[in-house]
């Protein structure tokens, strides 16, 4: 195959020779995009990737995809929404960083929410968003990404919600630009995300997404659901994505689960330094007593994942909360959502 070097990636050109029906091409069956990487010469005069596996691993999400450029001009003449360049540090250097992580770590991830949305109908960013999501497979979870993220100086883990087999998902924070993570558990025909407020759970149905492709947004290259429209029609509604809104959008696939009982709950909220330490302060505390009925003096442990062998809860508080089954019933109401989701809690995260 030849790579020819386009913006800060590759791609690879689609074979347009007439070949013989018995020849099945393993490079140029279809235009492919993959990251630039070192390369060694071989002794018979051609370049191969210096690590051959993790060429090959991105080489299985390389169909490249492009963006609709007819409704990125609706965009622009009929709505008047331009890209902001001006923000284009704040905003789109950490995602940039971000997905080039993941891809280091080997985490298969996809632009997802308004993130996807904006690179398919705007071929850029939601001009009014404020925040990039992004997508992974949770069966591919461990704790390489927390790990890597701690006290990060670029872009550290301020918060990590949910547990490992429920939920989970991790929220970035720059001081500016937020980045959330969100791991997908398949269950049958589909996948699904979990969203929490507070103490109540909501689950978005997505497609199963069995294979991802590339996509160019600000001449890098990211990883996209390889039918970005029925994925955007899962989230948004069928076709309702196509107008924007920058206030009161609804995901249409969000339905309420459940509630974290007590046990989960000491769980389930875990907040970090700067320097990637567990927070054990009166704001950390107070986020998971606030909404529980136990005298909840500590953090009991640095992960999200509840132990193994038996959990003792804390004394019943005098005053007790309103009792969970009071919770339930009042949080079956579906929450909107505005460019700051109306759940955003001090430091850029929510309840």
């Amino acid at each position: 195959a030849i790579l020819h070097k386009y913006n800060s990636y590759y791609l690879i050109h689609k074979n347009n020779l007439l070949l013989s029906n018995d020849i099945h091409l393993s490079y140029g069956d279809k235009l492919r995009a993959v990251e630039q990487m070192e390369s060694e010469l071989h002794e018979y005069l051609f370049y191969y990737p210096r690590n051959v596996s993790h060429f090959l691993w991105l080489y299985k999400t390389s169909e490249f995809l492009y963006c609709n450029r007819e409704l990125a001009n609706k965009m622009e003449n009929e709505f008047h929404l331009y890209q902001n360049r001006s923000r284009f540090n704040l905003t789109f250097m950490p995602t940039i960083y971000v997905a080039s992580v993941l891809d280091k770590l080997e985490k298969h991830y996809w632009l997802a929410g308004g993130a996807l949305l904006g690179w398919y109908r705007h071929c850029g960013l939601i001009p009014f968003t404020d925040d990039t999501d992004f997508g992974l497979y949770a069966e591919e979870y461990d704790e390489s990404i927390r790990n890597y993220f701690l006290g990060n100086p670029v872009i550290p883990l301020w918060s990590a919600l949910g547990l490992a087999n429920d939920s989970l998902e991790f929220r970035l924070f720059t001081g500016h630009w937020t980045l959330d993570l969100f791991w997908a558990y398949r269950d049958g025909d589909h996948r699904w995300f979990g969203f929490q407020i507070y103490r109540t759970k909501y689950r978005r149905t997505l497609p199963l997404l069995e294979e991802l492709c590339s996509c160019d947004l600000f001449g890098h290259r990211f990883t996209i659901p390889c039918s970005p429209t029925d994925y955007l029609d899962a989230e948004y509604g069928e076709g309702k994505w196509k107008t924007p809104l920058e206030k009161n959008y609804t995901w249409t696939n969000m339905k309420y689960h459940s509630v974290w009982n007590d046990i989960s709950w000491m769980y389930v909220v875990r907040l970090y330094t700067p320097n990637g330490k567990l927070r054990t302060d009166k704001f950390a505390l107070e986020w998971v007593s606030n909404h529980f009925n136990y005298s909840f003096t500590s953090i009991p442990s640095f992960l999200n994942v509840i132990p193994n062998g038996p959990v003792t809860l804390p004394p019943l508080n005098t005053n007790l909360i309103n009792s969970l089954s009071a919770k339930q019933n009042s949080s079956r109401k579906m929450p909107q959502l505005t460019t700051q989701r109306g759940l955003q809690q001090q430091n850029g995260t929510r309840g």
